[in-house]
């Protein structure tokens, strides 16, 4: 808890608006735990998807909302128009019995509703940015909003709104990333090279195509000193584990890690994507990662820009998918794993560039919004 919030007065009601993926309630989650502590009341609006990350809303109120994307025909944006209309009306309903003092959006197209229930009550709108892009939804919510927070140190897609109303705060992470922060392993010609390769929350396929046979490529040095735990979801992953196994890998593969934060902090290297919760946790933890961005999607353009950004400040590599080939990756492992000087480098600026503090920067936020709209 920072010194702001000793002066947060009252408690109050915040709401807490996410869209239905990891990379945006996470953050939610962090700010909505960091606010209990201040003494302060929650509530979360969401979706179903949302609402299946039971273990991230164990124990904070939420409302799930209907959704729908403004995406599509004719059809499909007067349907979305009507669901949006429908759940701004449940959402301002429910602001209206709780109390609500303030609303935080961010992004996905479920957070436009309860944005919306918000600033026709009258309350504060706080969005918070994950990413280096504007999202889609934040974008069109920009000109209600009476503040705006970023991750990282600029963002595009926020020319012309006013910049003293611009806070760089970080992106807010779960507690057990926090809990995993930790030195760089030490890494010596004898020590074992922990590799971690996940996909982000939907996985990636071409992780458990590419990898396996990169690594089997490799030097028999290298390859017996390394520690393989790749998240995969394809049928063949044990006849992958086995295959690694003969080569002398040795290899954990599991379609989900429920230990991020431990596997993070055991990593000497990251293969991963570059979604912005992926990139707030690996930047927390303080790792090194090679960086592959979906290559399509509506988030191409936000992963892509996550993923120079890092590399450009020395926290890993940006490898475009089109460009991830066995051969190439093998390189790049091989001269990584023999350098371990330049691995520690790049571990200690994606340090440099984390933000543990993120959680109670936004809470601040929230709180000089709200002695603001007191005063």
């Amino acid at each position: 808890m920072t010194a702001a919030a000793g002066n947060s007065g009252a408690s109050r009601t915040i709401g807490l608006a996410a869209g239905g993926t990891g990379g945006h309630l996470f953050p939610a989650e962090a700010l909505a735990r960091e606010l209990l502590a201040r003494g302060h009341q929650v509530v979360i609006y969401t979706e179903r998807r949302g609402a299946a990350y039971t273990k991230a809303l164990e124990g904070l109120p939420f409302v799930v909302l209907p959704a729908r994307s403004l995406a599509g025909g004719l059809l499909g944006k007067l349907a979305a128009a009507f669901t949006i209309a429908r759940a701004a009306w449940r959402a301002r309903g429910d602001m209206r019995r709780r109390g609500v003092a303030l609303v935080a959006g961010f992004g996905g197209y479920p957070s436009f509703a309860p944005a919306v229930a918000a600033k026709s009550r009258g309350l504060p709108l706080l969005l918070h940015e994950q990413a280096t892009r504007l999202s889609v939804a934040n974008r069109q919510l920009l000109r209600f909003a009476d503040a705006l927070a970023i991750s990282f140190p600029s963002v595009s897609g926020a020319e012309g709104f006013d910049a003293a109303r611009i806070v760089e705060t970080g992106n807010p992470v779960r507690r057990d990333i926090l809990a995993a922060r930790a030195p760089y392993p030490a890494l010596s010609d004898e020590t074992p090279l922990q590799l971690l390769v996940v996909g982000g929350s939907q996985s990636a396929r071409v992780f458990g195509e590419t990898v396996p046979p990169a690594l089997l490529a490799l030097p028999e040095r290298i390859r017996r000193r390394l520690r393989l735990s790749l998240q995969y979801k394809g049928e063949d992953a044990d006849a992958i584990a086995a295959r690694l196994r003969e080569a002398g890998i040795e290899a954990t593969i599991r379609p989900f890690f429920d230990d991020m934060g431990q596997q993070l902090a055991n990593a000497h290297l990251v293969i991963t994507r570059a979604g912005a919760s992926t990139a707030a946790d690996l930047l927390t933890v303080g790792r090194p990662a090679i960086f592959v961005p979906i290559p399509q999607g509506g988030s191409r353009e936000e992963q892509r820009r996550n993923a120079e950004t890092m590399a450009a400040a020395g926290a890993g590599w940006c490898v475009p998918e089109p460009e991830l080939r066995v051969e190439g990756l093998t390189a790049l492992l091989a001269d990584l794993f023999g350098a371990p000087d330049k691995l520690a480098a790049a571990a200690a600026a994606s340090s440099a560039m984390a933000q543990p503090q993120a959680a109670a920067k936004l809470a601040d936020q929230v709180e000089r919004m709200l002695q603001a709209r007191a005063r």
